[in-house]
């Protein structure tokens, strides 16, 4: 063998990432799911973080979004003994762990995200929905604001830089909309009734508010499916 010859061992490419959320903007979970999601790939040397594809699903309440109080709301999602209070104290501090500053004395009314999902399915043609997500989540639970107004929604969009073309098929009530009604009625289906809920790479499901150790071990069995998929796959249900 030449001096100047070089072996390399070859590497076993990983598969490439693809997240779809199930997760509502009114849903302090899924606020959480998604930034314990982006801690977990923190964890992960190197990896770039995929695209996010969100799939809009509204929690269906015996009051209608938009007339529910919030706190009443809240506590038809609560386990048997736990106040809205203490669910509260829980939320903000699970929160700040994670960079998010909850002020639940800001909320008055449940709103109806329907237009939030519409404009997020919107601005997906121009790969824009990831800073749009972020910036839903953080206007109803750290500042308050009515995210089922449509005026609210279009400064949200205007400060995201959404292109002009997105905010004006937005001031069209029907652009958009056959689609996440369609995808709410597919979902609801197949079973999904809460949120949130992660799939990655159509295989490996990570139900309800999972822990940072939980999305790691998932992620790590979606970049080597053979190691220890069967123990794994126990973990994450």
């Amino acid at each position: 063998m030449p001096m100047d010859t070089q072996v390399v061992t070859p590497r076993t490419a990983r598969p490439p990432l693809e997240f779809d959320l199930i997760a509502d903007f009114a849903c302090p979970w899924s606020f959480l799911g998604k930034r314990k999601l982006e801690r977990a790939l923190d964890s992960l040397y190197g990896l770039p973080a995929p695209a996010l594809r969100w799939h809009g699903l509204r929690i269906k309440a015996e009051v209608p979004p938009g007339s529910a109080l919030w706190r009443d709301h809240l506590a038809t999602r609560l386990p048997p003994g736990v106040s809205v209070d203490l669910a509260h104290e829980t939320l903000a501090q699970a929160g700040r762990d994670l960079g998010i500053s909850f002020d639940f004395a800001r909320l008055s009314r449940m709103p109806d995200t329907r237009e939030a999902h519409r404009l997020v399915k919107l601005a997906e043609s121009e790969g824009a929905h990831g800073a749009l997500v972020d910036a839903l989540f953080s206007a109803f639970f750290e500042h308050g604001q009515d995210i089922g107004d449509h005026a609210v929604l279009q400064e949200l969009g205007r400060a995201r830089g959404l292109a002009l073309s997105t905010l004006t098929a937005f001031n069209d009530p029907v652009a958009g909309a056959e689609q996440i009604d369609a995808e709410e009625k597919r979902l609801q289906g197949l079973g999904v009734m809460a949120t949130p809920n992660l799939l990655i790479n159509g295989r490996i499901l990570v139900p309800g508010p999972a822990e940072v150790s939980t999305y790691v071990q998932a992620l790590d069995q979606a970049l080597f499916p053979g190691l220890g998929a069967s123990e794994d796959r126990r973990l994450l249900h």
